[in-house]
């Protein structure tokens, strides 16, 4: 799944030329915590978030001022906290994504630069936005992966697991189905890479009810089913 499957096409966008009263007004109006910001040219120039605007004079001065900011940064500061333009509170450099790109990769940029929107743009042209919403629907409406019937195929599937996404060595995991039942045996290195097994296990289409009895630390062995 790609940008142009899931992002949003009518996107609400503004003026740099436009009063920061004003755009708050238009957040509020639409429910909306962001706005790109558009010049003449119809040209992605910035972007408008509420966090921009928590440092504002309307507040009071220790919202502006703030605190731990250095002398350089002072007039910067001052400036966002002040100026009743959009442009000169807006943050500019935004991240941005082509149609084409998984929607893993937008995920991912908006974990790194810890953003809730990204812009989608066709030849410099904003065609579009996907937001941490529209990231949450894809999760709604996911179908697990399908799972060829039988105990030994559910069993070669999760074996699959822990090392396609986990990381953990193919000898540290065996898996055996009791009455239905998925039974993880082994060793590792640490409890939160038990839980992680355990996790891929019951991720894999058809699996019901997981048993955990992999260990942690030395001592134990793939033949020690008790």
């Amino acid at each position: 799944m790609k940008a142009a499957d899931i992002m949003t096409r009518r996107v609400i966008a503004i003026s740099p030329e436009h009063s920061v009263k004003h755009a708050a007004c238009v957040m509020l109006e639409n429910h909306i915590s962001g706005l790109p910001v558009l010049d003449d040219n119809e040209s992605l120039v910035g972007i408008l978030t509420e966090g921009d605007l928590l440092r504002r004079a309307e507040l009071g001065p220790a919202a502006w001022r703030g605190t731990g900011s250095t002398h350089e940064e002072a007039p910067e500061i001052f400036i966002k906290g002040n100026s009743w333009r959009v442009g000169d509170v807006m943050t500019p450099g935004v991240v941005t994504v082509d149609e084409d790109t998984p929607v893993d990769r937008i995920a991912a940029a908006m974990k790194t630069h810890d953003i809730k929107r990204v812009p989608v743009v066709r030849a410099g042209q904003m065609v579009g936005i996907v937001s941490r919403g529209d990231i949450l629907r894809v999760i709604a409406a996911a179908v697990p992966d399908i799972t060829a019937a039988g105990d030994e195929a559910t069993r070669r599937a999760v074996l699959a697991r822990p090392c396609s996404d986990v990381g953990l060595d193919k000898a540290a995991i065996d898996v055996t189905i009791e009455d239905g039942t998925v039974c993880l045996w082994g060793e590792v290195a640490s409890e939160v890479q038990r839980e992680a097994a355990r996790v891929a296990a019951e991720a894999v289409s058809g699996v019901g009810r997981v048993r955990n009895k992999v260990r942690v630390g030395a001592g134990a062995s793939l033949s020690e089913r008790s």
